[in-house]
């Protein structure tokens, strides 16, 4: 009997180990109001848990380079929606929805991601910035017509 409860508590003990966590951090650093779009090239692509990094370096107006950085979901929300470690390696040029961070720094957190090299449109979105395939459907028509935020979407009646 003594056996049956030390391998019972052993196995209790040892299966929250192999679950995914599930805890979270808030997303208050975001701007869930705001959406912009920005271009750039994959510098990194850091498919790892908790979160995928997105890094790209966007070209700045008088032609050097900024870095950015945004948040994804978790590699097990990805997977299924055949998001991978693959699905970009640097040098893969991009166009990308964000809410960016309230205090400025070059980032935020992913909407979805347009691969420029296939015209593929993925949706790593997690809580910080929320997406879907009609919101990305919508963006299909609004990136044609040059708009760049949903703050000019909004100021134009669409």
């Amino acid at each position: 009997m003594k056996k049956l409860a030390i391998a019972l508590a052993t196995v209790g003990l040892s299966v929250p180990m192999f679950m995914q966590a599930e805890a979270h951090h808030s997303f208050s650093q975001f701007d869930a109001d705001t959406r912009n779009v920005i271009s750039g090239v994959v510098t990194r692509w850091d498919f790892n848990n908790p979160h995928v990094w997105l890094h790209i370096d966007v070209e700045n107006e008088d032609g050097t380079t900024s870095l950015w950085s945004f948040e994804g979901q978790g590699i097990m929300r990805l997977l299924p929606k055949n998001i991978t470690g693959t699905t970009m390696v640097p040098g893969d040029p991009v166009t990308l929805l964000y809410c960016p961070l309230r205090d400025g720094r070059n980032g935020g957190a992913l909407a979805w991601i347009r691969l420029d090299k296939n015209g593929r449109f993925i949706n790593p979105s997690d809580g910080g910035c929320r997406s879907s395939d009609e919101e990305i459907d919508n963006w299909k028509g609004w990136l044609e017509e040059g708009y760049t935020s949903n703050l000019e979407v909004d100021a134009a009646g669409l």
